[in-house]
């Protein structure tokens, strides 16, 4: 079932036309033993119809470097996790993206947690996971999971962070995390994110240095009611060239104050909108999130009970027969 990407469209080895349609699943990106995270994406293929799940992981609880993997075992038995979820979910014809989803700057010392950029030990993940899983044609590789506060050319090629408190450190572009995969002879679908938390391409040029470091690759873009609603605008270009993920997208519900900015439209109208663009361009998706407590959420219980703002038109689209 491996596959890839032929202009904007994604294949099967068949060249069967694919595709993605599906929700995240976060859980094992803050904590190494959250076997709850096996039981929603079950859910979410067996009961909402999902063919897709992102699957959101620490490269630190990858290596067993956080305070709850105090033993020897710690870091096979993540990956052992990982693995039955992918086994699982790969016997019932579904894909599951591994997405970097929280890194440490490149000091194993610093609390795991998403940066603006991923650093030398991402490298150190992406030899381990692609030469793991290269064989696996259900898996995709999601190389970092929301670049921000950087411009193209650090995006590309890494260089020094900044941070706020005056610390400094290296970062690494996507460039070299998709020549690291690709040395591992994998394959792989590569799923790449944008600028400004992984939203927009507007300003992208770096489509053929992608392609010269091992191609098969497919743009992700993550919207959400607080970003600018003219998503062609700020992601058309990308889309003109390669497959496209909307890997996030969700409202948090019209009587939440989201951290994240103000929500521009009400559930109502921004969910049906951004569906419906998804649809008419033939686009990607894996929504966040099947999660309870991860905002905004598609379900409000481990059962699988969809939030009705959000949740229960996602799972109606997903059902829907194509």
């Amino acid at each position: 079932m491996k596959l890839h990407t032929m202009g904007t469209k994604i294949y099967d080895e068949k060249d069967g036309e694919v595709l993605l349609r599906g929700v995240n699943c976060a859980g094992l990106e803050w904590d190494a033993g959250n076997e709850s995270v096996l039981r929603s994406a079950l859910i979410a293929a067996d009961e909402w119809n999902a063919n897709t799940i992102r699957l959101p992981v620490s490269q630190d609880r990858w290596f067993g470097w956080c305070p709850e993997q105090k033993d020897p075992d710690g870091a096979e038995r993540y990956r052992a996790l990982i693995d039955r979820i992918i086994r699982e979910l790969a016997e019932r014809g579904c894909f599951l993206i591994l997405d970097l989803h929280w890194n440490d700057r490149g000091d194993r010392t610093v609390r795991s947690g998403q940066q603006k950029m991923p650093d030398n030990n991402s490298v150190l993940f992406w030899q381990d996971a692609a030469a793991r899983y290269r064989d696996c044609g259900t898996v995709l590789f999601g190389l970092y999971n929301e670049p921000h506060d950087v411009d193209w050319e650090i995006w590309l090629d890494g260089g020094p962070i900044t941070e706020a408190d005056g610390t400094v450190w290296e970062s690494v572009g996507m460039r070299t995390l998709l020549k690291t995969v690709r040395g591992t002879g994998a394959e792989n679908l590569c799923v790449i994110g944008g600028l400004d938390w992984g939203y927009t391409f507007k300003g992208f040029d770096a489509y053929d240095a992608l392609l010269e470091a091992g191609g098969n690759i497919v743009f992700d873009s993550h919207v959400y009611p607080w970003k600018p609603l003219d998503w062609d605008r700020d992601v058309g270009e990308a889309a003109s060239r390669c497959p496209l993920l909307i890997g996030e997208c969700g409202h948090y519900g019209d009587d939440a104050e989201p951290r994240e900015g103000k929500q521009s439209l009400p559930a109502a109208e921004w969910v049906p909108r951004i569906l419906s663009w998804i649809e008419s361009h033939e686009y990607h998706l894996t929504a966040w999130d099947f999660h309870p407590h991860a905002g905004p959420c598609l379900i409000s219980d481990f059962d699988g009970t969809p939030t009705p703002w959000y949740g229960a038109l996602v799972r109606d689209y997903l059902r829907r027969d194509r």
